[in-house]
């Protein structure tokens, strides 16, 4: 999964969770034109396979590397899925007394292990979903693609699997952008996933070095998104998370007409933006921003409340696109709880690293004392 720093994809990083942001108040960054909804979260399944890195499993011992990698994957996101989703779980049942605002669910045993798979229980956490499920597709990819490789080393061969797949996700969708449930909803996401991290591998590994970035191949790129969504009849928006699809073959090709132009401005921006700088520090902290940003929202609304001197019952009885004064204070929800989020990311990462450090200097001074210990007894 690791590669040497990229700026491009970070910035990249940055935009998309941005425009996930701005969505959840209703805020279209790039018009109602060219929807968001069919490519930001897309997009950060086609940057997590740009970072996978086929080759860890190249030489002997493949299946004790495979487990090895299954292991650090379901820490690092199930890990931290499961601590954001307790403290919502926590959160929820607290505003549920505090301001008689039941948003989601009580915590249950149930809701707060299992249901997460297919559902999400609080509203606060409910963009988290995605942690769950990037830990789950990409721990099936991996093993798809070991598999791949070892019948047929063209990059290209695993097409023949990741793309049945995505079709196989459509045809399962429902209908009329109706949301699908239960193990239906859980394949629909991981094939349709699979698809989008399987087009960052390749992009990685093939398409980077071949690919132009300029005037003319952004007319044509341009160009195929409006005969698709002439095709489509204006109907390319997909929702990953409730398992929405058209039933057509649109979300195999515009969401990487989306990631495309992205693309395109991140390698503009990318001489201009310095590591450090805050467009930086958001594109590292994604994953805080994705788990964070609505209960931040919520808190943002509370101080607007406070300042318009409104009582607590004026609080929506829903969040998501229904926060208070929406259309006025948009802007102010979305790039808040971007700025917030980053720096309670970077905090958070600086008192993870200080106490990793603090307990790897206690192993050590443990394992010296013990050496030293057993050097005397020698004697």
């Amino acid at each position: 999964m690791a590669k040497s720093f990229n700026m491009e994809m970070n910035i990249a990083k940055a935009l998309g969770i941005f425009a996930i942001v701005a969505g959840h108040t209703r805020w279209n960054i790039f018009g109602d034109f060219w929807a968001s909804g069919f490519w930001h979260v897309p997009l950060f399944f086609f940057i997590s396979g740009y970072f996978f890195k086929a080759e860890l499993f190249e030489v002997s011992g493949v299946l004790k590397k495979y487990f090895a990698f299954v292991k650090k994957i379901v820490c690092k996101y199930l890990g931290r899925f499961y601590a954001y989703h307790f403290f919502y779980g926590g959160m929820t049942y607290l505003i549920y007394i505090w301001f008689d605002r039941l948003y989601g669910k009580l915590p249950t045993l149930k809701n707060l292990t299992l249901s997460p798979i297919d559902t999400s229980p609080f509203m606060f956490s409910a963009p988290n979903w995605f942690l769950y499920q990037l830990a789950i597709s990409i721990v099936i990819f991996a093993l798809i693609i070991v598999i791949c490789r070892k019948l047929n080393k063209n990059i290209f061969f695993p097409m023949m699997v990741f793309l049945p797949l995505a079709l196989l996700a459509i045809s399962l969708a429902k209908p009329d952008f109706k949301p699908s449930f239960g193990l239906t909803k859980v394949i629909i996401k991981t094939c349709i996933s699979m698809y989008y991290i399987y087009g960052g591998y390749l992009y990685r590994n093939y398409f980077e070095k071949v690919t132009k970035f300029n005037i003319k191949t952004m007319g044509v790129v341009t160009c195929l998104f409006l005969m698709f969504f002439l095709y489509a009849d204006g109907k390319i928006t997909l929702d990953i998370h409730q398992a929405k699809l058209y039933h057509n073959i649109s979300h195999l090709i515009t969401p990487f007409i989306g990631i495309y132009f992205v693309l395109f401005v991140s390698k503009l921006l990318a001489p201009l933006v310095s590591e450090k700088s805050f467009i930086d520090k958001v594109g590292r902290n994604t994953l805080h921003i994705m788990a964070n940003h609505i209960f931040v929202i919520f808190l943002i609304e509370l101080i607007v409340l406070l300042l318009e001197h409104k009582g607590i019952s004026n609080l929506p009885k829903s969040l998501i696109g229904r926060f208070y004064k929406m259309e006025k204070y948009k802007f102010l929800y979305a790039l808040g709880s971007v700025a917030i989020c980053t720096y309670v990311g970077e905090l958070l990462n600086f008192t993870g690293k200080q106490i990793k450090n603090n307990f790897e200097g206690w192993k050590n001074r443990k394992l010296n004392y013990s050496l030293k210990y057993r050097t005397v007894e020698s004697k």
